[in-house]
């Protein structure tokens, strides 16, 4: 039966459906920002359509979506409480007292999820080895539910101290919890972040119930908007880790669901770039609100296990991916200090860039393509929008160009020479910050407008080699379909390598196994599609902090846990250029990762009957303070094996590519664009 991913960003919708026959079809619509569920299931239907095939067709779907980001970063969070640790109740309020901006005395505080005035105590306590140093006190527990019900809380997030060795007593506060608010949700931090490092976890827990009622209602939503379209199977939802899990697992841990579409995405570039014969590649997705970048070495995603969303601590495993405020629809203005900024507004679907025609009043990145000639005016984007230029000169003009003193198309030029600045300076974050050189990297530039960005930051990096898949404008729907069943499971365990016994290890890693095998049994992956892989965190005693290195063989013994300290060594030589010589080695939390199969899904370009590079037509593009002439084609002309000469611009329904002078563009037999710089 049919796959079908759908990927709901900031401005557009973007669906990808491989039939029975192996055909792919893809869809670019505006987000519906009235009722996200309602847009989702709708692009379904409309890929569909596209397909020749209805709803009850699809065998598989997919979705990623910003909902968890989008609440984050406006504040639509619920009105959540804390239960903690008596003594603890200022766990979030305090944090790690660490300011934003160092040497800024004026730095706003970072705001608490949930305020003092909702964080109760409870009194029990375990130890740090686990035992009880004082029961639970019970009565106590049930008289902070009663003050939550009193003042009408919608989610509770449950956070005792060291519950990540022992679990009881959160299990007893959950209990008299779902008792006596039998309608409220509850988020236990075992269930969530069973890990040290007392605010990290707190914060994920609380991020999770900040969370719940709003995401588990799309959740939900989503899920009825697809079945009353027909819809027969369940959805799955991307999560941050690189997986998708069960629209029912997302909705009960929607703190995985922050980085979803980029997570998409970066898979998407990963599995592409392999296919186009780049396994080292630097993910470029650029859509209409931002531009998301990522590693990947050896056809795999950089993975973290902890970081940051709108400032917010947020300890899980997840992508290594960077999103700015950098894309189609990010408006470009003056300031009152006459400085050009652009981004990280943006325009978003409606109104959208000027040149959509839907009333909007400020410039664009789009704005400044259609400028520049970079796109032609009457060219149909997607499938509904019509290029307006008189309207995209119109605001550029206005906004950017009299207010600098300059002509339009230098005004649009310096729109984009910004937009540039700004996307390659997080590439270089991404990269050559963290060891990485980019000139051993190829770029793989996705998304509807980063295939036009992708020659210049190229250039600017010295990258030497650009991929552009066939459809690039989808790359995260297609990543979608790209994409295992995956969760995460994990559990904080000190101990020195030089003291413990291997079989004490193996054991807990046993109890993590069964935990993760758990989760995919209920996504309905069963022992035949699923596989383990096990991770140890580990540090030099006296270190704060630890890295992360695979443990390979089951039963752990002496030489499985020598080949994971020579990793942990030679991974932090790579990182420190040292190796303590008299420190010991610690093993600070143990990790799993449970994958489940979801099937191949692989696709054929069937392009039709295609002539190697007819020019479509030519025109002049602004570029280098100049207009130049250069070659349009239709990307349905290319043929593999074809060569496209820059300058030239490729088009397709679903994005541009610019070829830049000195580069040159081959079809590759997977589909893809691959553009390679052959002289300076």
């Amino acid at each position: 039966m049919a796959r079908a991913g759908i990927d709901v960003g900031g401005t557009f919708t973007d669906g990808a459906l491989i039939d029975s026959a192996g055909a792919l079809h893809v869809i670019k619509v505006p987000t519906d920002r009235a009722d996200l569920a309602r847009g989702s299931a709708n692009g379904l239907v409309g890929v569909a359509e596209r397909a020749g095939l209805g709803a009850a067709d699809l065998g598989y779907v997919a979705h990623g979506t910003t909902v968890a980001t989008n609440a984050l970063i406006e504040g639509a969070l619920a009105r959540a409480a804390l239960v903690t640790t008596a003594g603890f109740r200022d766990v979030l309020a305090i944090g790690t007292q660490q300011r934003p901006r160092l040497y800024d005395l004026q730095a706003p505080a970072r705001r608490a999820l949930i305020p003092r005035e909702r964080c109760h105590e409870v009194r029990g306590r375990i130890a740090a080895d686990g035992t009880e140093v004082e029961p639970l006190d019970v009565d106590g527990a049930r008289a902070v539910a009663r003050l939550l019900r009193e003042d009408g809380v919608e989610a509770v997030a449950v956070v005792l101290l060291f519950s990540f060795v022992d679990r009881s007593h959160e299990d007893l506060v959950a209990a008299v919890l779902r008792e006596e608010l039998p309608d409220v949700p509850i988020t236990l931090s075992v269930d969530v972040a069973p890990e040290f490092r007392e605010y990290q976890r707190a914060n994920t827990t609380a991020l999770n119930a900040v969370l719940l009622p709003l995401v588990g209602n799309y959740v939900r939503d989503l899920s009825a908007a697809a079945s009353e379209r027909g819809v027969a199977v369940p959805v799955h939802l991307m999560q941050s880790n690189g997986g998708v899990s069960t629209a029912r697992r997302a909705g009960e841990l929607p703190v995985g669901l922050i980085a979803s579409g980029p997570a998409a995405a970066v898979i998407g570039g990963a599995r592409q770039g392999v296919a186009a014969g780049e396994t080292d590649v630097l993910s470029f997705d650029m859509g209409g609100t931002t531009a998301d970048v990522a590693v990947i070495l050896d056809g795999r995603p950089l993975q973290r296990f902890s970081g940051e969303h709108d400032g917010q601590p947020v300890n899980l495993p997840q992508i290594d991916v960077l999103s700015i405020g950098a894309g189609g629809g990010s408006i470009a203005a003056v300031d009152e200090f006459g400085v050009l900024t652009v981004g990280p507004r943006s325009a978003g679907a409606r109104p959208g860039p000027a040149a959509y025609g839907h009333g909007g009043d400020e410039a664009t990145v789009t704005d400044a393509h259609v400028v520049i000639g970079v796109l032609g005016a009457g060219r149909v984007l997607g499938t509904t929008l019509t290029i307006d230029a008189g309207a995209a000169e119109e605001v550029v003009r206005r906004r950017v160009a009299e207010p600098l003193g300059i002509s339009v198309e230098e005004g649009a030029a310096a729109i984009l020479r910004i937009a540039n600045a700004n996307m390659a300076q997080a590439l270089r974050a991404v990269s050559v910050a963290r060891g990485h050189d980019p000139r051993a990297f190829a770029l793989v530039a996705m998304g509807g407008a980063g295939p036009m960005h992708a020659c210049d930051l190229a250039e600017e990096l010295g990258i030497p080699r650009v991929v552009v898949p066939r459809h690039p404008g989808v790359g995260a729907a297609l990543g979608l379909l790209l994409s295992d069943v995956r969760h995460d499971v994990s559990r904080s365990w000190l101990r020195t390598v030089a003291d413990l016994e291997a079989a004490d290890l193996d054991a807990a890693l046993a109890e993590l196994e069964g935990r993760a095998l758990a989760l995919l049994e209920q996504s309905g992956h069963g022992d035949e599609t699923a596989s383990i892989r096990f991770e140890l965190d580990m540090r030099y005693q006296g270190q704060a902090y630890n890295l992360s290195v695979p443990l390979v063989g089951r039963p752990v013994d002496a030489a499985v846990l020598a080949a994971a300290v020579e990793s942990f060594e030679e991974l932090h030589r790579s990182l420190y250029s040292y190796t303590p010589a008299v420190a010991g080695i610690e093993i600070v939390t143990l990790r799993a990762e449970a994958v489940g199969d979801v099937g191949a899904a692989a696709w054929e370009d069937r392009g039709g009957d295609r002539a190697s590079g007819e020019e479509s037509g030519r025109r002049e593009i602004y570029q280098r303070g100049e207009w130049r002439p250069l070659t349009v084609l239709s990307r349905g002309s290319l043929a593999p094996g074809a060569a496209v000469a820059g300058p030239a611009v490729v088009e397709q329904e679903d994005t541009t590519t610019v070829v830049n002078e000195g580069w040159t563009a081959t079809v590759h037999g997977s589909g893809a664009l691959r553009l390679e710089r052959v002289s300076a």
